[in-house]
């Protein structure tokens, strides 16, 4: 009996060694197949232009890159629009033409120039009938900074209509455009507060927003709170950050536009 079973045994083994020297055979000659004959996956870089591309992006010195920006050259034309066709408003409208190393800035310079063409067609509309005379009027300054690597051309533009009877202004806003001189595209606020102040840079707009609004009496400290969004108008002048707010976005529409610089 013990025979037997040691015979039952010994078979019952074999079997599994063989199952197993069969497993592994079959196994890799199907691993073998599969790897012979799968589709190769895309990675960037197996192509040649990618491979380039990416060796160009390890050879970008950011010395390079601030002279390159630097090197830049821009141009801004003026362009002016009078209009006396209204007995009750007149414009005087001076708007920029922007270029970059020669190219106009056609999409950008069309946004502007519809903008407040076609806000005055509307404030004529609106002040045909009024009692007394205005002037609409648009002007604007142009700022360069070198920012870190970057050459940011900034654009504010002025628009205010004036009472021309007492010589004030009924309304008074300020529109800001950010323009990144190698992209010619407008900038993105957080990008250029992060390369400005840090990774704490929400923290110093929202403490030197705070300062300003306090340390000029228009709110109480335990009565102020601000949030900066990346979505406030701002330009760079002399290098220093500004943040813009119209009439009444913070506190009190007597105090007009607040243009707070941060530093």
């Amino acid at each position: 009996m013990e025979t037997m079973r040691y015979t039952e045994t010994k078979k019952s083994s074999k079997g599994i060694v063989i199952g197993l020297i069969l497993f592994f055979i079959i196994g890799g000659v199907a691993i073998f197949y599969l790897l012979n004959n799968q589709k190769e996956p895309d990675f960037i870089g197996q192509d040649d232009s990618d491979i380039g591309r990416l060796v160009n992006m390890e050879k970008v010195n950011p010395d390079e890159q601030k002279i390159e920006a630097q090197n830049i050259e821009y141009n801004v034309t003026e362009k002016n629009y009078n209009d006396t066709s209204n007995k009750k408003i007149k414009s005087s409208i001076q708007l920029p033409y922007i270029s970059i190393n020669s190219t106009d800035l056609t999409e950008l310079n069309s946004e502007i120039e519809s903008k407040y063409l076609n806000m005055f067609e509307t404030l004529k509309e609106q002040n045909k009938n009024a009692d007394n005379n205005y002037t609409y009027i648009v002007s604007y300054n142009v700022y360069d900074n070198m920012i870190d690597t970057k050459k940011i051309i900034s654009v504010t533009i002025y628009d205010r209509i004036r009472d021309d009877s007492s010589k004030k202004n009924t309304m008074d806003k300020i529109t800001t455009y950010n323009i990144d001189s190698v992209t010619s595209e407008q900038v993105n606020q957080t990008e250029v507060a992060l390369l400005m102040f840090g990774k704490d840079y929400k923290s110093k707009i929202n403490e030197e927003v705070k300062k300003y609004v306090i340390s000029n009496n228009m709110a109480k400290e335990n009565e102020f709170t601000y949030t900066w969004t990346g979505l406030e108008s701002f330009y760079i002048k002399d290098g220093k950050f500004h943040i813009v707010f119209n009439s009444g976005t913070i506190v009190d529409e007597k105090y007009n536009v607040l243009d707070i610089t941060i530093e």
